[in-house]
């Protein structure tokens, strides 16, 4: 039964009031939820992940074209299951793939020599795909990353990048991308429930790391021993390269002396940083 999906759900849904939504709504939401992609990014604004978008579609009308990774497919298809007007979806910065007629998928990797191990893209990851330690590298399991880009933020040296992957036509199909999507929603679901345990657990000292992490260890990590002079330095190298993207692109729309000077300062320190 489809709407089997809206039972157990973590704590962070209790505040929807699922079980009390009539029958039909609970159906077309459960419905809603499975076409989504689970890729749980908030690009449809809404932080939470997919299933509050499917509530707001259902329940309150939000205009079903705004999931970003799902492109025009996923948008005409829910239009179709919920007898709506098709509506142009949400533009993605990535080029639409000619394959599956979605935006190009993404996925993020770390750049081993700038990653400084402070661990925070671990927690960002909705779905568990990072592993590290403290000064320890860090590493994103490729199979398991969404493309969300919720990692890029937290990182204080700017070393995650998102590389554009093609997708095997033998997993371009309804039934594997359903698979794929199932296990998405459990894993962010086993995610969500963690977080919701470490922060109930007055005696939890440890940030909220990843769950594979406990099953890896050290033992597929390099140690960066990293002091911290190091890292400050390093952290300061990064602000001082975006400073200098900044400027860069302003002065090829619009030469300027000072800002050219300015560049030229910047560019004189991260040398020196170097």
């Amino acid at each position: 039964m489809i709407t089997d999906r809206l039972d157990d759900l973590p704590l962070l849904f209790d505040r929807f009031g699922l079980e009390r939504l009539p029958d039909e709504q609970r159906q077309k939401i459960a419905i809603v939820d499975a076409t989504l992609p689970q890729t749980q990014c908030g690009l449809c604004d809404h932080t939470e992940g997919c299933l509050p978008y499917a509530i707001a579609i259902v329940v309150d009308n939000e205009p079903h074209n705004k999931c970003v990774p799902g492109g025009q497919v996923v948008s005409d298809t829910i239009a179709k299951l919920l007898n709506k007007d098709t509506l142009i979806v949400r533009e993605s910065r990535w080029p639409v793939d000619l394959n599956t007629s979605r935006p190009t998928e993404v996925r993020a990797v770390i750049r081993e020599d700038d990653c400084i191990g402070c661990t925070k893209c671990i927690p960002a990851c909705p779905v568990d795909a990072i592993i590290g330690t403290g000064k320890h590298m860090h590493t994103i399991i490729t199979d398991l990353c969404t493309g969300c880009e919720l990692c890029l933020s937290p990182c204080p040296v700017d070393c995650i990048d998102l590389v554009e992957v093609a997708r095997n036509p033998a997993t371009n199909t309804a039934e594997y991308r359903a698979k794929e999507q199932a296990h998405l929603r459990y894993r962010y679901h086993t995610h969500i429930n963690r977080v919701a345990e470490q922060m109930s657990d007055k005696t939890h000292a440890k940030p909220v790391t990843s769950v594979i992490e406990t099953m890896v260890g050290n033992a597929s990590h390099q140690s960066l021993d990293i002091d911290e002079t190091k890292a400050k330095a390093t952290i300061a190298a990064a602000k001082l390269r975006t400073k200098i993207k900044k400027l860069e692109k302003q002065l090829n729309l619009r030469p300027n002396e000072n800002n050219q000077a300015q560049l030229d300062h910047l560019k004189q320190q991260l040398a020196e940083l170097n």
